[in-house]
């Protein structure tokens, strides 16, 4: 008797899927490679440089959520994003705050005085639009005895109908 089939190289199906699974592993560092490779060293989006996604870091979704702003705001809205870009600056460049606001707008006190008076405008704006919109006309004394006479004229109107 020959014992030849004992010979034969046997494999499992965990062996199997072993090896596929490491090729599997294999095509995604290439691929990775390839994309990286394609990737410039001149590459001017900075997200991009350093193996990124090309997309910027979400922080918190707090800061992803975007004001809608008035366009009649009397600058608010343009004063309340200089503020931000200043502190951005600041933050950017590690100097102190007042600084910046310093060389923009001559102090902070000037600053907060706009601030101040653009924030009562626009609040006084709002409050015009929403309390004269649905306020009731009032009429001239003119227009009163006219729309009077007006009634009374239908009202007799009807009376010679009936």
């Amino acid at each position: 008797m020959n014992l030849d089939f004992m010979s034969l190289k046997t494999t499992s199906v965990a062996a199997v899927k072993g090896e596929r699974h490491k090729e599997k592993i294999l095509e995604r560092q290439k691929a990775r490679e390839a994309e990286q490779a394609m990737l410039s060293e001149r590459e001017l989006n900075p997200y991009w440089k350093d193996g990124g996604t090309g997309l910027p870091p979400e922080e918190d979704g707090a800061a992803s959520v975007k004001k809608v702003t008035v366009v009649e705001d009397a600058g608010l809205s343009w004063l309340r994003k200089s503020y931000q870009r200043m502190k951005e600056q600041a933050e950017r460049e590690k100097r102190n705050f007042e600084e910046i606001v310093a060389e923009r707008y001559g102090s902070m006190e000037v600053f907060q005085s706009r601030l101040e008076e653009a924030e009562k405008v626009a609040s006084r704006k709002e409050n015009n639009y929403r309390s004269g919109r649905w306020k009731k006309t009032d009429y001239s004394e003119s227009e009163k005895e006219k729309k009077e006479q007006h009634m009374k004229k239908e009202t007799r109107d009807e009376d010679d109908r009936n």
